[in-house]
């Protein structure tokens, strides 16, 4: 069993009890919670009917279960600047711990040097037990931006070296992932994070940073093998294989329209080769939802990634602060990226990536508590 599957029961069984001994206060409940609830109670039962592999529903059940208790364990939990500094810069670490975890496996190739050379023969090797290269590189789609934001928020300099530093790293790694549906949706965001830096104070020291890790980028070999893919999307055959995927998927929909197929079960409906096989993935949210828990289903968890950009921005606009409105632009970039990475990757359906990206969602709905002298408490 999994490390974080352990915490996950760990902090469940602490939330819930602490939840009951204070069951007589009012705690007030965002509206993405109450979407998040309809569309668990619906994907579970109604997928256990209809799939036809009943296990791969509870598997792939309790990965989007613990993005929402990542979620609200944030939201609730969270009560000031301490704990929200705590968890951004927590989220940080975790991203520069992945990057350094990518650079043990190229050692482990051989040496760094032929490591390097396997990534570019072969980019799958870049692999752990709970994901390879593509899943690997969403985490760095969401933290990237997010360590920009914080990084042009905050005052201490010794901080700002870390982060800088952690930038650098973590931009290489990705570049090491070989991931081009990756590093396109972090290009997206980091423009679209780039188009506020225009109107603020930060554009020299946004650029200077940007300038270095273009460098670094450029001195990365496996940069040439990005470049390449991106060219020749249209021959490629990952490509190939995604699209007649889609077209098994829509089919797959088509057949259950109101319940879809259930979590994992796509694969059972595929007719392409590549396909075949329960847990096989749509590798896009909006096709995969659909035909895994059909319009209703769909129509829910669209409704809650609508839900979050409309809080973001809604928040952002309201923000005076110029600083504290860059980092709150930074986490709506970074959860851009998030969903552009989803159109071609099963990024939401991984246990890993379903904590670290609600936990993030939850923490940007907190940011207001960077403000002076502002506490959060629930108990109205």
């Amino acid at each position: 069993m999994l490390v974080e599957e352990l915490l996950l029961l760990l902090f469940l069984t602490i939330f819930t009890i602490k939840f009951l001994l204070n069951i007589n206060y009012k705690y007030k409940i965002p509206i993405i919670i109450l979407i998040w609830l309809p569309f668990l109670v619906w994907s579970l039962p109604i997928g256990l009917i209809v799939a036809l592999e009943k296990i791969r529903i509870l598997v792939y059940w309790k990965n989007y279960f613990a993005g929402f208790f990542s979620l609200i364990l944030v939201y609730y939990a969270v009560k000031n600047n301490v704990h929200l500094k705590s968890i951004i810069i927590g989220l940080i670490i975790w991203g520069l711990v992945l990057a350094l975890i990518e650079f043990n496996i190229l050692l482990k190739l051989g040496g760094f040097t032929s490591g390097i050379i396997g990534l570019y023969f072969r980019k799958n090797l870049l692999s752990i037990t709970w994901g390879r290269s593509n899943y690997l590189s969403t985490f760095f789609v969401i933290i990237i931006p997010i360590t920009f934001g914080y990084l042009f928020y905050i005052k201490s300099k010794k901080l700002k070296v870390f982060l800088s530093i952690a930038l650098v790293i973590m931009s290489f790694a990705t570049i090491l992932t070989l991931s081009r549906g990756g590093i396109l949706a972090l290009i997206i965001a980091l423009a679209i994070l780039f188009f506020h830096t225009l109107k603020a104070r930060t554009l020299i020291p946004f650029l200077s940073v940007l300038l270095l890790i273009i460098i670094v980028i450029l001195l990365n070999p496996l940069t040439y093998v990005i470049a390449e893919g991106i060219s020749n999307l249209e021959t490629s055959h990952s490509v190939y294989s995604r699209i007649n995927f889609y077209e098994d998927t829509w089919n797959a929909f088509l057949t259950h329209p109101f319940t879809g197929v259930g979590f994992g079960n796509l694969g059972y409906y595929a007719t392409f080769i590549l396909g075949k096989g329960g847990s096989a993935s749509a590798h896009n949210i909006i096709l995969g939802m659909l035909g895994e828990t059909g319009l209703v289903g769909g129509v829910f968890f669209f409704s809650i990634l609508v839900t979050v950009l409309v809080h973001m921005l809604k928040d952002f606009r309201s923000e005076k602060d110029e600083s504290l409105k860059l980092l709150k632009w930074a986490f709506f970039s970074s959860v851009i990226g998030a969903y552009l990475h989803s159109l071609v990757e099963p990024n939401f359906e991984g246990l890993q990536f379903s904590i670290i990206f609600w936990t993030m969602v939850g923490t940007s709905f907190n940011l207001n508590l960077l403000k002076t002298g502002l506490d959060k408490n629930f108990n109205s």
